[in-house]
């Protein structure tokens, strides 16, 4: 009897590992971990505001081309709404995670906005000359006079907002972010 459950402990245990180290996102595990939000039915009549299951305050800002971008032009999409500077050490390292992301999940209803907090920027160049040597090819959003930064209460940098395909703040994750996190909260909208 001792054997059988030694073999018995050893095979879920190998189960485990296969499952949570070799099949990743595609696994069981990760499945349970996930935590999927529900869509909500009636999200239009949510509060608007910062807080999980608010409406995300609505932005209107330029891009880094001149266009006028708002959040609203992307209803129907999963957002992650990134704050970053050009000049911090820790929104450095996540940005290739999240053009990584970017490049792999764009066609499937996903959007990164990465809003630059152009007022703490000593020049507009400094982003344009960030985004250009890192290849970035998400929208890259200017917030130029620290309006929207604000309004979303942003105290440390980078900190990024998911909001689902209606619209609803669903996480906000303040300090940068690798692939592995960024994909999980993306896999958690609806």
């Amino acid at each position: 009897m001792r054997k059988f459950m030694i073999i018995i402990t050893l095979i879920v245990l190998l189960l485990f590992v296969v499952d949570k180290f070799l099949l990743k996102e595609k696994g069981l595990i990760s499945k349970v971990d996930g935590n999927k939000f529900e869509l909500i039915q009636d999200a239009d009549s949510l509060p608007v505001g910062i807080k999980m299951e608010n409406q995300a305050p609505n932005i209107q800002v330029m891009d880094l081309n001149g266009n006028q971008v708002s959040l609203a032009d992307y209803r129907g999409k999963k957002v992650l709404l990134n704050f970053w500077a050009s000049w911090c050490p820790p929104c450095k390292a996540e940005m290739p995670h999240m053009e990584e992301l970017y490049k792999e999940h764009k066609d499937d209803g996903f959007v990164i906005l990465a809003l630059n907090m152009t007022n703490t920027e000593d020049s507009l160049e400094d982003v344009t000359a960030f985004v250009e040597d890192q290849k970035l090819t998400f929208p890259i959003l200017l917030d130029e006079k620290g309006e929207v930064s604000a309004e979303y209460e942003i105290l440390a940098y980078p900190t990024s907002y998911f909001i689902d395909s209606t619209g609803v703040i669903r996480n906000k994750v303040t300090g940068a972010l690798d692939k592995e996190n960024m994909y999980k909260e993306l896999m958690r909208l609806p």
